[in-house]
């Protein structure tokens, strides 16, 4: 079983990650768990295995990915200027 503060480690991460680019608190963001399953996120980073993978999906307006060595990142959408 794996540690439960790891567990959390990633949500946290990409929820506090999302609220500073939007310049909100993170308790002012839909739920994690409306757009992806965070259990399996966090499950997928603590895998003992040589595995790589990148996932991502959409939240709050742009575009969160997660790397298996645990980067994680969060970009909005190019502004066109038309």
């Amino acid at each position: 079983m794996g540690d439960p503060h790891v567990r959390e480690s990633a949500t946290l991460e990409i929820v506090s990650l999302v609220a500073e680019a939007k310049g909100c608190q993170p308790w002012e963001l839909r739920p994690l768990s409306r757009v992806t399953d965070p259990d399996a996120i966090e499950n997928l980073l603590q895998a003992s295995s040589n595995a790589r993978f990148e996932i991502s999906f959409d939240y709050e307006g742009g575009r969160v990915t997660v790397t298996s060595d645990g980067g994680i990142a969060y970009e909005f959408p190019e502004k066109s200027s038309a």
